[in-house]
């Protein structure tokens, strides 16, 4: 076999390759890591926010396959068109999210319409408007970039030392000052992910929506907490610093934010020109369980002196949330205290006093159902809680991570909106 044969035999093999992985990521568009578990659980938070990048793939892929094969043209024309319907038919499916847009869109103007009123966006004055992004998506700044003002970023602030760990947290601040902003000096405290046990402020928790939101305005805490060290669940997501880690449970993690909570009040409102009448809470995953008992529970009988009362919270935001804690990570189960369980239940301790809350969530996603949290908004509605939930088909886990893709860009669009909206709410 002469090289130009080698060379032909790998190209090929590589271009099989990507319609196979191309199969894969199509399975997991539609079904997520639920089915199958394991690191396909993994897997599924990066399929959707790649899939543009995969169509990409695989169209190269069957163009140089037809190259490769034009000599099978003439003599094995069934075998040689087949391979093209194959490989642009798994193009095609892989764009199911992208093409999914339009309905993602739908959903949350309706959602904002029930919320906020049928004319919701001419309640925001054109001068705030020019600041926001124009429209939820926009193809090209799928390879480009979102554009956004410079920010400050300040790293590695200690706020908590005892119990044999230190919490830090970095914060995201506008250039200019904030009441040139939407923003307006609100504050956003942001709770990072990984199942109570892993996980850390940064990479974790999107860096590039609290660099954005910040160029928006806002004053984002992305802090830590105590993480949960006695309950091997799986290897610990590899930047996940040892300075968290402790003999923990659900309850500690809470006080923890809380202690932030009275930092913030007495310190680093001052400090950083932050707001404490317009406070967010925002999480993702278990951070985002954390941020629904801080934001829905701050006024709850079991929470009403667990949180600073100097603050306002103006809103909740979080992204593919569990609606209650696992009852072996706290200090009792359901059936020994239900009055500790339903503290950490979102459902048990919401009311019609609560804040606005906006939720993300994906159709895909394997860790947290989409039927829960479903049941969750109606759950929060019957309680009198305004909630409007985004829903993205195709999405998995932690789909948030490009902002420039299809999701992350209408995400951002309704979320600036939903921040705005909700700062002069009584």
């Amino acid at each position: 076999m002469n090289k130009f044969k080698i060379i032909k035999f790998i190209l090929g093999f590589l271009c099989i390759l990507v319609l196979v992985s191309g199969i894969f990521w199509i399975y997991m568009l539609f079904y997520g890591g639920r089915p199958l578990r394991g690191i396909t659980i993994i897997i599924e938070e990066f399929v959707a926010q790649s899939s543009v990048l995969m169509v990409g793939l695989c169209v190269s892929a069957t163009l140089l396959l037809m190259k490769l094969l034009a000599s099978r043209r003439s003599t094995h024309p069934k075998q040689y068109y087949a391979i093209i319907i194959i490989g642009l038919t798994i193009a095609g499916l892989n764009s199911v999210s992208l093409f999914s847009t339009p309905y993602t869109i739908v959903n949350a103007n309706a959602e904002f319409e029930e919320d906020f009123g049928p004319n919701w966006e001419n309640s925001i004055p054109e001068s705030i408007k020019s600041q926001f992004l124009q429209t939820p998506y926009v193809f090209s700044s799928h390879f480009l970039s979102i554009p956004q003002k410079t920010v400050i970023v300040e790293k590695d602030v200690l706020f908590y030392e005892g119990e044999n760990i230190t919490l830090y947290f970095d914060v995201y601040m506008p250039s200019q000052p904030a009441s040139q902003l939407p923003g307006n000096g609100s504050i956003i405290i942001n709770l990072h992910p990984g199942a109570w046990m892993s996980g850390g402020k940064g990479t974790w928790n999107m860096i590039a929506t609290s660099k954005y939101l910040a160029s928006q305005g806002y004053i984002v805490f992305d802090i830590e907490y105590g993480l949960i060290n006695w309950l091997y669940y799986g290897a610990p997501a590899f930047d996940t610093p040892e300075h968290v880690m402790g003999n923990f449970t659900i309850e500690d993690q809470i006080r923890h934010i809380a202690n932030f909570t009275y930092r913030l009040e007495t310190e680093f409102a001052a400090a950083y020109g932050a707001n404490l009448k317009s406070v967010y809470f925002m999480g993702r995953s278990a951070g985002a369980h954390l941020a629904g008992v801080a934001g829905l529970g701050y006024n709850y009988y079991y929470h009403n002196t667990t949180f600073s009362s100097n603050i306002v919270v103006k809103g909740v935001i979080p992204l593919y949330p569990p609606s209650a804690a696992p009852g072996l990570l706290l200090k009792e189960n359901q059936s020994t205290n239900p009055s500790l369980y339903n503290a950490y239940d979102l459902i048990q301790i919401a009311d019609s006093s609560d804040p606005p809350v906006l939720i993300f969530q994906g159709t895909s996603d394997g860790q947290v159902w989409i039927e829960r949290v479903e049941e969750l908004e109606l759950e929060l509605e019957s309680k009198g809680v305004q909630c409007s939930l985004l829903i993205f088909p195709f999405a998995g886990h932690a789909n948030d991570f490009v902002l420039n893709s299809n999701i992350g860009q209408v995400w951002a669009y309704y979320l600036e909106r939903f921040l705005y909206l909700t700062q002069n709410m009584p």
